[in-house]
C-alpha cells in the first residue's frame, strides 16, 4: 500500500513538472494582406440562444447584431 502511494505521488509530481515546461504556441502577427482583406463578413459575431421547451426538448437559434445594434435571431 505504501509503495502504491509513493508511486502515485511520484507520478503526480512528474505530471505537474512536465506540463508546466511545455511552451505555448508563438503568437505571430498576421500578414498585411490578411489585415487589409478584412470586411464585415469576416468580423460578424454570432451566438446560439438555447432554451428548453415545455416538453424538455432543447431548442436553439442563431443570433447576431445587425448594423444598428439590434439583436436578430433566426
Amino acid at each position: 500500500m505504501q509503495k502504491t502511494a509513493i508511486a502515485l505521488g511520484f507520478a503526480g509530481i512528474l505530471l505537474a513538472a512536465s506540463s508546466s515546461t511545455v511552451p505555448a504556441a508563438f503568437m505571430v502577427p498576421p500578414a498585411k494582406s490578411v489585415i487589409t482583406g478584412l470586411n464585415n463578413d469576416l468580423t460578424d459575431v454570432r451566438w446560439r440562444r438555447c432554451w428548453l421547451d415545455r416538453w424538455g426538448r432543447r431548442r436553439c437559434q442563431w443570433c447576431w447584431r445587425d448594423r444598428w445594434g439590434r439583436v436578430r435571431c433566426s
